[in-house]
């Protein structure tokens, strides 16, 4: 009789825990993937049967095949996020699957995104130039078994303590910024800067001097250094694309006064050696080789050989030591984050890091009607040892596409967070992580408040254009 009960229990409830197990299963909108050209349409077939396959043979995993597909001109819409959004939730989907496909021959460019419907942001993405149409299915597997890692486990950081100090609303695009005592007065100033000028504000944001762009030159870089050579200047680099100037400021009396220029280079400054680096435009892929300047300052700096063990431009790498044992970061040319020692590839984060909506629109050779492309410069990577345990941390942001960063001349990016990682031996740890920024982060800097930091960071909520101005928000973090 016991038995009977226990059958008849199991008869019963069986079914009720398997429904209930199914409930937690994630359920995955597989979108079929844009190809172009369109005639390979067999390749987006193929691409949507693999994805399927193997997430049908995933035990904690639901797959549903969508009907629509979109085409390129759709992934870059606006709203394109908002209505893979309202598909998925009317098929009670927790995670959505999209990508794209061009094809050049047997070559071809795939990217590939993972987007959570309830948190609306991209969990996973990556892209891979492939050189054989062949390869696209051991690659998709290794880009599925990485993303439906991030579904029981979204990434998080170790909180520090942090105290959210003032927030501010500027009417302008921001794409860069600096905190500094420029005119050493023990009070620090707010320097920002637009595609097209650099402002220098007080403390209360009031603006001191303004220095707009020269003709039809776009700022690149702007950056007040004062423990090069024991002298302090503002460094600032402008182009058209391809007449490139950098041009060395002294602040006085609230005023800019140049000192030096060096005509045809970008400029910048590595604090964690205290070098000056240098680069010249090559017409063929844009940046040259970096150089090291060297020299008198207040007389002439000359570019000089500067070893390189990682290929990268001047703007996105940056040197941290370990326990006083370098090692080499770079944002490389997916916005995956990398770590090396000497040409050694140490570390690779496993989504984009970064996303700049700052470019320079560089004219190329190819004869085309519209023969521009887009260099977009990243957010800096600082880097400084905030626990002072003879080891740096690095701030860097990581920004949401809602397109998955598909389009060279089309990057919508419609939030952002900043993480401070840390370096484990193994791997980028990040300790802290801010909250989701309302836009794009397009600049971020540290201030010692005496024996804290304050974190500034900024976001960009509108793009300045020939119709309407740029908004940005500034939003400062004390940390403990």
């Amino acid at each position: 009789m016991k038995n009977n009960i226990f059958y008849y229990m199991i008869f019963v409830f069986l079914p009720l825990i398997l429904g209930t197990m199914n409930l937690h299963a994630a359920r995955i909108l597989n979108i079929p993937f844009t190809v172009m050209p369109q005639s390979k349409q067999t390749i987006a077939d193929q691409v949507n049967h693999t994805i399927s396959f193997t997430l049908m043979h995933q035990p904690d995993v639901k797959v549903v095949s969508s009907n629509r597909t979109f085409s390129s001109s759709e992934l870059l819409q606006p709203d394109f996020q908002k209505t893979i959004s309202q598909i998925a939730s009317s098929k009670n989907c927790s995670h959505v699957i999209y990508g794209h496909i061009n094809i050049y021959g047997q070559n071809l460019s795939l990217n590939a995104v993972f987007f959570d419907i309830a948190k609306q942001t991209v969990v996973y993405q990556s892209h891979e130039s492939l050189s054989q149409i062949e390869q696209i299915h051991d690659w998709l597997h290794q880009w599925l078994d990485t993303a439906l890692k991030k579904i029981p486990n979204e990434k998080s950081g170790r909180s520090l303590t942090t105290n959210k100090v003032r927030i501010e609303n500027i009417k302008d695009e921001i794409i860069g910024m600096d905190i500094a005592d420029i005119d050493h007065d023990s009070d620090n100033e707010i320097l920002l800067y637009g595609p097209k000028h650099i402002r220098i504000l007080d403390a209360d944001f009031q603006t001191i001097n303004i220095r707009q762009s020269k003709f039809g030159k776009t700022v690149v870089f702007a950056r007040w250094i004062d423990t090069f050579q024991k002298k302090s200047f503002l460094v600032v680099s402008e182009t058209t694309g391809s007449d490139i100037m950098t041009g060395l400021y002294q602040w006085k009396k609230n005023q800019w006064q140049m000192f030096q220029s060096h005509a045809g280079w970008f400029l910048t400054y590595l604090k964690s050696t205290n070098t000056m680096i240098a680069q010249q435009r090559q017409y063929s892929d844009y940046w040259g080789d970096i150089m090291q300047m060297q020299g008198q300052l207040f007389d002439t700096l000359e570019p000089q050989k500067y070893d390189m063990p990682i290929d990268a431009n001047i703007f996105d790498f940056n040197v941290i030591s370990i326990q006083k044992q370098p090692l080499w970061i770079r944002l490389d040319k997916n916005d995956c984050l990398n770590v090396f020692r000497n040409q050694n590839l140490l570390w690779r984060s496993s989504q984009p890091m970064g996303g700049s909506i700052h470019f320079i629109e560089v004219q190329t050779d190819s004869g085309q009607i519209d023969s521009t492309i887009h260099r977009y410069i990243p957010p800096r990577l600082i880097v400084c040892d905030l626990d002072r345990d003879q080891s740096d941390e690095i701030i860097v942001c990581e920004n949401t596409s809602s397109t998955g960063r598909l389009f060279e001349k089309n990057r919508w990016f419609s939030q952002g967070v900043v993480h401070i990682m840390s370096w484990t031996g193994a791997e980028m740890q990040t300790q802290w992580i801010s909250k989701k920024q309302p836009g794009p982060v397009t600049a971020y800097a540290l201030e010692k408040n005496k024996t804290t930091w304050r974190l500034w960071i900024a976001c960009v909520l509108k793009q300045q254009n020939l119709f309407r101005k740029g908004l940005s928000r500034i939003a400062v973090y004390e940390i403990q």
